[in-house]
């Protein structure tokens, strides 16, 4: 059993004296995570990895909590703001990172990565609003959802119900069809 648990991949080495996780930064390769959108981030004091994605100034964290038992207990996983990700969505690749974790003897490293691919690919092809010029709106961290028929551009709901309401017009800011 000694040898199973200290040979956990990319997760806690145990220290033999007292059964402690430890965290080091070079068990979490930052290599593997080379982009300016994406930021890993290891805490040895409160055994807790971030990662923050980060997209139009907006950024979202992924907080990875060992406890004081792991591997005997599970990791915890949580996440800050949505950036345009429903909860829905956002509650499936939490459960998903936490089975990963606790089915693959703790490879964090490659759950991060999953989670930063997740990421890639929900905003990848997503045009900004040509409203506020963003893909993630500032305020309500929202994608583009709103369509016009005419030109298809899409836009957050909070820019156009702006546009609508200071233009006293309901057209398309773009081609000016009604929408």
């Amino acid at each position: 059993i000694k040898s199973v648990l200290l040979s956990l991949i990319n997760g806690c080495a145990l220290k033999a004296a007292d059964h402690q996780p430890t965290l080091t930064p070079h068990m979490i390769k930052k290599a593997n995570f080379r982009d300016e959108n994406f930021s890993v981030s290891v805490s040895k004091s409160a055994n807790e990895v971030v990662a923050t994605y980060t997209k139009d100034e907006t950024g979202m964290d992924l907080v990875i909590r060992l406890p004081a038992s792991y591997p005997l207990r599970p990791v915890d996983v949580d996440c800050t703001r949505s950036l345009g990700i429903s909860e829905i969505k956002q509650r499936k690749w939490l459960m998903s990172m936490m089975l990963f974790v606790r089915n693959q003897n703790g490879a964090l490293a490659e759950a991060i990565g999953i989670w930063k691919n997740n990421f890639d690919k929900e905003f990848e092809g997503v045009e900004e609003c040509p409203i506020c010029y963003s893909v993630i709106h500032t305020t309500n961290h929202s994608v583009p959802r709103l369509a016009c028929k005419t030109c298809k551009h899409k836009f957050h709901s909070a820019c156009l119900y702006k546009w609508f309401s200071t233009s006293h017009k309901s057209s398309c800011p773009l081609c000016q069809s009604p929408f």
